[in-house]
């Protein structure tokens, strides 16, 4: 009985298993079918006990980079707005996009006359020329279009000036300490720089407007002789006045009236045209030897050589000035910077008086070419008025029965034409060689003594500012002594070359025209090719010498001092331009630089007659 009941009980957990069992896993796979499956293991999606690979990145662009949102070039930067080319700077508009109102890229809104956005008026600045409007210190062309080089000149600027103060601080120098008043306020590699970006644009924009002008100045000669040339169709009334002295040949004098107007209309504009190629080969080369532009280049490069001696105030007066330079490239250089000296001491009148002074000097100096360009319309007529009186002859001397009068008088118009012709030619040769010598000697001597002059400037600013009971009288003498010396330098080498040119121009006039040999002046060309070139040659040998002697006394009294009240003021600031004064005068009248001069200038260039022997009186 038991044995059957345990068989029994056998069976029945055997049926379970294999009946009920199927019944489980049926359910189970219905489930599984109808929920979500279970969350994958971390990566291992696919279960095959592997890491999963990383799916690659969006690629849109096909680079090998992964897209990133705001970094297009993938260079780690987001992307700066209007940077199509994506080198870090905002696009600049090209030439004929629509006007953002912003043309020269200065970062303020254009206002219509006001170039530099000041809220005055270009017209109602001082200075103003209508026929030579203001342009944007960055416009190199003046075109009124700020190029994409342009705009990156002024980017280079403005990272330049950054720290530079807008207008000389003299707060800054009066907050030292006793013990660093004359310590430098910026490195000289940086005051170089700031030096180097305005001499270009300065200097660029003072040869324009020079050249702009001189062209202005050959416009009016041109109209000037035009209009005297004009003066021609007056002769036609020739017959009128001479009708009752030639009765009966009203048509002889009608003929010839005509004849001596043509004439003399072509005489005129032809002379017009060859003195007009001189002053363009002279204008020209003005660029070498113009006192302006030889002043403010030497200022610039005084300024970058000897940087050392400027970066005491290198932050606080000459950082705004050379700022203040850019926007009036007509003002001297040299005359803004001391001009503003008076801002840093402010009781300081002498610095206005000594920038009066220095801008009557180039004043001066500017004028040369109207001058020049008077001079030039008196040679003119000097030149044409023999032929000119014999073209007003021609119809009187036609009706008084000379049948070729008016042959003649054409002959000698034509001749005198190409002797002028030659004359100039061979002046102009003349002049080309004797630029050359002084532009390379004038650039020379005007570096020394704009530095000789910035360096005293330098040091009176510090005298006047951290020296109590500083003269101001003192201060004068100094920096007037080193502009006299300037004007001496100048002035020897312009005269020289005038005198030499001049007297050059009216020997070759006499050998075309008069037919007179050169060999009568020989003695113009023995000594006046030696004292031409002594008078130019010495003051680049004196500046050389003088500048040598100039550093060691300023350096030797002040060396290793940085309080200003132990510097020796009265040593430095009276010895220095003193000697230049005097010595230069006395050495230029030793080695017989005035001789030479008064020899230039006194030789007469007409022929003296020969001498008549009376046979009775012999």
């Amino acid at each position: 009985m038991r044995q059957r009941v345990g068989l029994i009980t056998v069976l029945a957990l055997f049926g379970l298993v294999f009946g009920v069992g199927p019944l489980w896993a049926d359910e189970d796979e219905d489930k599984a079918g109808s929920a979500e499956p279970a969350p994958a293991t971390p990566g291992d999606s696919d279960g095959d006990g592997k890491p999963d690979e990383a799916a690659p990145a969006a690629d849109k662009n096909g680079d090998g980079k992964p897209d990133v949102a705001g970094d297009a070039d993938h260079d780690g930067k987001p992307d700066v707005a209007g940077d199509a080319d994506h080198d870090g700077k905002p696009d600049v508009a090209p030439v004929g996009a629509p006007d953002d109102g912003d043309k020269d890229h200065d970062g303020k809104v254009d206002q219509d006359g006001d170039l530099d956005n000041d809220g005055v008026k270009d017209t109602e600045e001082a200075g103003y020329d209508p026929e030579d409007p203001p342009t944007d210190p960055f416009d190199e062309d003046g075109d009124g279009v700020v190029e994409p080089d342009e705009v990156a000149m002024r980017e280079e600027n403005n990272a330049l000036f950054k720290d530079i103060p807008d207008d000389v601080d003299d707060a800054a120098l009066e907050g030292r300490s006793e013990d660093s008043e004359l310590t430098p306020s910026i490195t000289v590699e940086d005051f170089r720089k700031l030096v180097r970006i305005t001499k270009k644009i300065v200097l660029d924009k003072m040869e324009k407007k020079i050249a702009h002008k001189s062209a202005q100045k050959m416009q009016k000669f041109s109209l000037i002789v035009v209009g005297f040339s004009a003066l021609g169709l007056l002769l036609l009334l020739m017959p009128l006045a001479l009708g009752k002295k030639y009765p009966g040949q009203g048509a002889l004098l009608f003929k010839y009236s005509a004849l001596a107007a043509l004439v003399f209309i072509v005489t005129v504009n032809m002379f017009g045209g060859v003195i007009y190629g001189f002053r363009i080969v002279q204008g020209a080369m003005s660029s070498y030897t113009n006192p302006s532009t030889a002043i403010a280049a030497g200022t610039f490069d005084t300024l970058d050589d000897n940087a050392d001696s400027y970066v005491t105030t290198g932050k606080e007066l000459f950082g705004p000035s050379l700022d203040q330079m850019k926007k009036d490239p007509d003002a001297q250089p040299a005359a803004i910077l001391i001009e503003n000296g008076m801002k840093v001491v402010q009781d300081a009148k002498v610095f206005m008086s000594i920038a009066k002074l220095f801008k009557k000097v180039d004043f001066i100096f500017g004028i040369l070419p109207i001058v020049l360009m008077a001079v030039t319309l008196l040679l003119f007529v000097l030149a044409i008025r023999p032929t000119l009186t014999e073209i007003v002859k021609l119809p009187a001397a036609a009706a008084a029965g000379n049948a070729t009068a008016g042959k003649d008088v054409m002959k000698k118009s034509m001749g005198r034409v190409i002797g002028e012709l030659k004359a100039t030619v061979c002046t102009i040769g003349i002049l080309i060689v004797l630029t050359l010598i002084s532009g390379a000697i004038l650039g020379q001597i005007v570096k020394p003594a704009i530095g000789a002059l910035l360096e005293y400037f330098s040091l009176a600013v510090s005298y006047l500012q951290f020296v109590e009971g500083a003269s101001s009288g003192m201060v004068f003498m100094t920096l007037f002594g080193v502009i006299l010396f300037l004007i001496l330098n100048l002035a020897t080498l312009i005269l020289s070359m005038a005198f030499f040119l001049g007297k050059s121009q009216k020997i070759f006039q006499q050998r075309f025209n008069e037919g007179t040999p050169l060999a009568t002046h020989t003695r113009f060309f023995k000594w006046g090719v030696p004292s031409v070139l002594l008078v130019q040659v010495f003051p680049l040998l004196f500046v050389i010498v003088a500048g040598k002697g100039l550093a060691w006394l300023n350096d030797s009294s002040r060396e290793g001092i940085l309080d200003a009240e132990k510097v020796s003021w009265s040593k430095i600031l009276l010895s220095g331009p003193l000697f230049l004064v005097v010595a230069f005068i006395i050495l230029f009248w030793a080695v017989r630089g005035l001789k030479a001069i008064k020899f230039l200038a006194t030789y007469k260039v007409k022929a003296k007659p020969s001498a008549v022997v009376d046979p009775v009186t012999k």
